[in-house]
């Protein structure tokens, strides 16, 4: 099946010459602010003839919503994208139906599908399909901001140099392959479960679905094998489980443990190359010679960093809505972090005698007014201007019985969270009072 994860459910679908690739992904937050704009980045560094080495095949990749978004919001229900395949040359396929390609999966699509598969550009194999994985990690990377998700170009052909590694394929008119390391900080802590579905599981999951994609490592990844145990193990400083080294990688037990999670993986050749090599022809019945004509990347790896960026955020999104740090609703701002509500002194003794609170704006919005710790100042200077005998409460999301969204507010363009209902005392943290003067 061409589908994957639990929370956030991912589905492929489409050809590499067939009128359009796509994606559907179930389980995206309702209310998150999504335009073609926000795909524009990662979507341009995925693209082939951009960088030197890189197919000459350039699409537009330009998202296309089928459903889940309404007035350039997401609404909570399957989000679907299509992207076009306009630039196609499926002649250069037709002369070669014959003789399955080494490296490619023609002869195990053939075997598998009984001849019914399209085999133009690799069919629904093809590494066109990554365009759908890489405008998917842009929204699940939308839905964890506070986490950064950086991958990058380790080697080429066995050189650091990028350029030197490019030129060895070149002077040997062949293709090559390479390392890609990737980097995710601001991760919280207990992220993944022991067995099946640990961290580094799923992530490998993900990435192998990556064509070419060959090995994965973390932390020290092999070196560990060559490692005493007193060399390997990562000491433990503090009470936040600071460590002195990270040769796990980020991930103990299946687990992240709040460093930064480390891995790389190794990218075969591209398998297309304009070498001769000797293959079964399937008609003739004998071994033929074969090279492969069309456009090819010299390096396939140069253009994997942003879907491997991709298909790590869709693993941690799905793992961060099974903890649920991610939470239906959308939300700027980590869900558990604490925010803020300006009121009178008055107010909240009463609130206190009630054991809730509840402002005005309930009554006659439906919701409490709040702000994130930044936002207090503005709060304070926009609508509070000479007013004494404030007080300022502190209120643990975490522990609120009223639902809670980060929404904006027409009159500044800001995100503010908003309580739909009473704030119950207990989640009021701390109350303090606030200088007349201002």
């Amino acid at each position: 099946m061409n589908q994957f994860l639990q929370h956030l459910r991912v589905s492929i679908f489409g050809e590499s010459h067939g009128p359009a690739v796509g994606i559907t992904i179930d389980g995206v937050p309702a209310g998150m602010p999504l335009q073609v704009s926000d795909f524009v980045h990662d979507m341009e560094r995925r693209k082939g003839g951009v960088q030197k080495g890189t197919t000459p095949r350039q699409e537009a990749d330009v998202p296309n919503f089928i459903s889940g978004l309404f007035n350039n919001t997401t609404t909570g229900a399957p989000l679907t994208m299509l992207f076009e395949n306009a630039n196609t040359r499926s002649g250069d396929y037709e002369k070669q139906r014959s003789i399955p390609r080494p490296g490619h999966a023609d002869w195990v699509a053939q075997q598998k599908f009984n001849g019914f598969e399209d085999f133009r550009g690799g069919g629904h194999f093809s590494g066109r399909l990554t365009a759908c994985l890489v405008a998917a990690g842009v929204i699940a990377k939308k839905m964890m901001p506070q986490i950064s998700i950086q991958a990058h170009i380790k080697s080429i052909a066995g050189c650091n140099d990028v350029e030197a590694g490019l030129q060895k394929a070149i002077t040997a008119k062949d293709a090559v392959g390479g390392i890609v390391e990737c980097v995710v900080t601001g991760i919280p802590i207990g992220l993944g479960e022991p067995f099946w579905n640990s961290i580094e599981s799923m992530i490998s999951h993900a990435v192998f679905a990556i064509p070419a994609v060959r090995g994965i490592e973390f932390g020290t990844g092999f070196a560990a094998a060559n490692m005493f145990a007193s060399e390997h193990n990562d000491v433990i400083t503090d009470a936040a489980g600071t460590t002195a080294t990270n040769h796990a990688g980020g991930i103990v037990g299946g687990i992240t443990n709040g460093n930064p999670i480390v891995f790389r993986i190794a990218v075969k050749p591209t398998s297309s190359t304009p070498k001769e090599q000797v293959t079964y022809n399937w008609v003739s019945g004998t071994q033929d010679t074969l090279s492969v004509k069309g456009r090819h990347d010299l390096c396939i790896a140069l253009r994997v960093p942003p879907v491997l960026e991709a298909v790590t955020a869709l693993v941690l999104a799905d793992a961060m809505l099974a903890m649920q740090h991610i939470k239906r609703m959308y939300s700027p701002v980590p869900i558990d972090a604490n925010i803020f509500h300006v009121t009178t002194a008055s107010s909240w003794q009463a609130a206190v005698l009630s054991g809730s609170y509840a402002a005005e704006s309930l009554h006659t919005e439906g919701f409490i007014h709040c702000s994130t710790v930044d936002q207090v100042s503005g709060v304070l200077e926009r609508y509070y201007q000479g007013v004494t005998g404030l007080v300022l409460l502190t209120i643990d999301t975490t522990k609120l019985t009223s639902p809670l969204r980060y929404e904006t507010a027409a009159s500044t363009g800001e995100y503010f969270p908003h309580v739909y209902g009473r704030i119950n005392c207990n989640a009021v943290i701390t109350t303090s009072a606030i200088p007349d003067v201002r």
